[in-house]
């Protein structure tokens, strides 16, 4: 994919993905779980979050490591919003409405999670509940149609992408956002104490999702 690296050593998800032990999944799952990985398609991998904050909350991954979405190629973005709408089109009748985020965090200074690796949160979520319009009053932005229009932003320009229940699409452009800045926003709009992934350690809900999920989309159109 666009000349990027397969595997980056110091990155927690393509050790995960590679079978090894040094990552927050292997560290809470080895001993029950050799993958939480519930689709496989070309270039992309879903898998359950950890912090699943609510039940459904999935991760679309490229398969190849990259700082941000924005840095695949179009025809990769292209086939990940089909895949997207695929995904959410199948698992609303189980979970109901989903939004979606990415931050691409490409440079130190603008935050992050802590994951290097590109990946886009698939969260299942109330309409009322949803915090855009607080993004919409704290940051810039501007509307976008697609994931393909990632490609618009200058490489080296970190990034907020939010697309919320009701199906509106932004780019953000925070100068930084704390570690996990949305997921928080998520978990006080519906109540959730926990909202730190790497203080989760092993939840049922994520087997749920996991097992639930896997199910769901073994044959997804």
């Amino acid at each position: 994919m666009n000349n990027q690296p397969i595997h980056s050593g110091d990155c927690e998800f393509c050790d995960e993905f590679a079978g090894a032990s040094a990552n927050s999944f292997a560290a809470h799952y080895a001993n029950e779980l050799k993958s939480r990985i519930v689709l496989k398609e070309e270039n992309f991998l879903v898998l359950p979050s950890l912090g699943q904050i609510v039940p459904g909350y999935l991760l679309l991954v490229p398969s190849c490591h990259y700082k941000a979405l924005g840095d695949m190629s179009l025809e990769h973005l292209t086939a990940m919003e089909a895949l997207k709408t695929r995904l959410a089109n199948k698992l609303r009748s189980s979970y109901g409405e989903y939004l979606f985020f990415e931050h691409g965090a490409r440079t130190p200074d603008s935050g992050g999670c802590g994951i290097s690796h590109a990946h886009l949160h698939l969260v299942p979520f109330p309409a009322e509940k949803d915090p855009v319009e607080e993004l919409i009053q704290r940051f810039l932005f501007e509307r976008v149609s697609n994931l393909s229009e990632l490609k618009k932003i200058h490489p080296g320009k970190s990034y907020l992408y939010y697309e919320s229940v009701h199906g509106e699409k932004y780019v953000f452009y925070p100068e930084f956002i704390p570690s996990q800045f949305v997921r928080r926003l998520l978990a006080e709009a519906v109540g959730v104490l926990e909202w730190d992934w790497r203080q989760c350690g092993r939840e049922a809900e994520l087997l749920n999702t996991l097992a639930n999920t896997r199910r769901l989309l073994a044959n997804l159109p």
